[in-house]
């Protein structure tokens, strides 16, 4: 099995296959919305019928394929495996707030190296706005009506001319280290910050031109993995907190731009800047 195996239309099928479900869901009326890790951590109903159908589906697809997803959180073996959202944005999702996603990357384990994602397919719902993308082959927006373009990032080089988003942790009431900080010193500095409550479509905005940048921290594998392939395919740059090259798991905090040398610089800066405010950190070292 390669990569050049996969067949995307088939996993775009799939996905929207899920996305319908959710749609349906929603419209009939949630009755089982529970707490996680957090009271504030939410699932629901249809995270779990999301989850079940995909792996369902793509196993049927790719039997060999090792599948991962955020409600079931067992990390694979497998060469090839899903990391899968069933829902991003499952706060947004069950308050009825139309901005949330499902999500959902292929990735490669190769020998001796981090695994990657080389397909990447985000569900915007309930618009049903597809974004996808394939390692090497470019990033895509596919509207309902079928039409299709091509992803690009941004031009804007300086923080002051950059809207950025931003999302808070699931822990912010119990400690300083909860993206406080660093939100307080990027939203004098630039255009605005925006908190969608949905990672996997912050990526996907700058992927598409909209953003400038993401920065958040403590994400799951999951909600970043496609958005990294996306934003890299529409010529964007994503990196942890430090500046390193992103990599599985992901959990060293995560800054996604269009790659301009200066802003990217500016965030890495600027949130080190912020950080050093702080007497404890909840971030891997």
């Amino acid at each position: 099995m390669t990569a050049h195996t996969f067949d995307t239309e088939a996993i775009i099928a799939v996905v929207r296959k899920a996305g319908q479900l959710v749609t349906e869901m929603r419209q009939a009326g949630l009755h089982h919305v529970q707490s996680k890790s957090a009271v504030i951590d939410l699932i629901t109903e249809a995270d779990l019928a999301s989850e079940a159908l995909l792996r369902k589906e793509l196993q049927q697809l790719y039997p060999e394929v090792g599948f991962w997803g955020e409600e079931s959180n067992q990390p694979p073996t497998e060469t090839f495996f899903w990391l899968v959202d069933p829902i991003d944005g499952t706060t947004n999702f069950a308050n009825n707030l139309p901005h949330y996603a499902v999500n959902l990357a292929l990735c490669q384990a190769l020998p001796g190296q981090a695994a990657l994602p080389i397909q990447a397919v985000t569900l915007h719902l309930p618009a049903h706005n597809v974004y996808w993308a394939v390692a090497g082959k470019g990033a895509y927006l596919r509207t309902p009506d079928g039409k299709e373009q091509r992803l690009q990032v941004n031009g804007a080089q300086q923080l002051n001319r950059s809207l950025l988003s931003t999302g808070f942790p699931y822990h912010r009431a119990e400690t300083t280290d909860n993206n406080s900080v660093e939100f307080a010193y990027f939203m004098p500095r630039c255009q605005s910050v925006r908190c969608l409550g949905a990672a996997a479509m912050d990526f996907a905005l700058v992927a598409s031109g909209a953003l400038a940048a993401f920065w958040e921290g403590w994400l799951g594998p999951w909600d970043a993995a496609a958005g990294v392939l996306l934003v890299q395919e529409a010529g964007g740059l994503v990196t942890d907190y430090q500046g390193n090259p992103w990599q599985l798991p992901g959990n060293r905090g995560v800054i996604g731009s269009n790659g301009q040398p200066d802003l990217h610089q500016a965030l890495i800066d600027g949130i080190r800047i912020a950080r050093a405010q702080l007497t404890e950190s909840r971030l891997p070292i």
